[in-house]
């Protein structure tokens, strides 16, 4: 199997983000979308937050901003603020976050 950076040296980014393989749907903005989605809990300023980065196709996210709104499944995420990574124009690694809550 080629690594990522192959598939995008390849242009190949079909294969990478085909949803019966490696991607799943993601509602983004209410826009169905193949991503992947790499999640994870960790503690941010003392508060443990499930957070995660969302892998989009540039062609299906042009512009990502700000608390934008991803549903991976039943649960809704934001995007948190940048800079958000982008790959050889082709792919924008974007921060997540679900279940925000304050710290007190």
């Amino acid at each position: 199997m080629a690594t990522f950076s192959e598939l995008i040296a390849n242009d190949d980014l079909d294969v990478f983000f085909n949803t019966d393989e490696h991607a799943q749907t993601v509602t983004y903005n209410g826009t169905p979308i193949p991503a992947i989605v790499d999640e994870r809990t960790e503690e941010i300023n003392g508060a443990v937050v499930d957070s995660a980065y969302l892998w989009v196709m540039a062609s299906d996210v042009p512009d990502p901003a700000y608390r934008d709104t991803a549903v991976i499944g039943t649960d809704t995420w934001r995007i948190q603020e940048g800079p958000y990574s982008f790959t050889d124009g082709n792919v924008w690694r974007l921060p997540i976050l679900k279940d925000e809550r304050p710290v007190i």
